[in-house]
């Protein structure tokens, strides 16, 4: 699979699929002439770069943005001082061949994270039965998840208890409308009963 396939397909999931529907607007607006800019793997990844950096530069500073993690143009000069071309005057811009391949050296190679324990996934422990010997994978095609050491939850037990709740919901909202229906015919029942 090659980069414009892999756009395109990032665009397909965020157009049916993204749940901010700002940012799925803003997208989808800055990609409607994408066809006519993205004809190599090389424009697919300046493509989604700029897209970035737009992003970053309308969400800085809003109430949004994490302190830890600040919204900035990226890469930054700490990162990648041949990605920017500084001017005698004190402007800048960016040298795309540079950014393009500090973006390969970053995402590609030794430099990509190919196993879940290094980016803080560890695999869920499932037990079975009355059993206190924890279970690798489980059985539920679910073997990875991002939670505390604390909480032991997988993605079946986040359904089952969303499932729950519904039901419960469901349930409460049944029992209000039956209480209610008696309660309005008592009511009209008793009005129209002769003296």
């Amino acid at each position: 699979m090659n980069a414009v396939e892999v756009l395109l397909a990032v665009r397909g999931y965020i157009k049916h699929f993204f749940g901010c529907e700002e940012c799925r607007r803003n997208f989808l607006r800055g990609a409607a002439h994408m066809d006519d800019v993205v004809l190599s793997d090389r424009d697919a990844v300046l493509f989604l770069w700029r897209s970035h950096n737009k992003a970053n530069y309308w969400l800085h500073g809003d109430v949004t943005e994490d302190p830890r993690h600040p919204k900035v143009q990226f890469p930054e000069l700490s990162q990648c001082p041949a990605c920017h071309v500084i001017f005698a005057n004190g402007s800048a811009v960016w040298n795309e061949d540079s950014v393009f391949q500090f973006l390969q050296r970053m995402y590609s190679g030794p430099s990509v994270v190919r196993d879940s324990e290094t980016v803080g996934m560890r695999p869920v422990e499932h037990r079975s039965g009355n059993s206190d010997q924890p279970v690798e994978g489980g059985g539920h095609g679910l073997n990875f998840a991002l939670v505390p050491d604390v909480i032991n939850a997988t993605g079946l037990d986040v359904s089952l208890c969303l499932a729950l709740y519904i039901l419960c919901t469901g349930l409460l909202g049944l029992v209000y409308c039956r209480f209610c229906r008696r309660f309005h015919s008592r009511k009209s029942v008793s009005t129209y009963l002769p003296v």
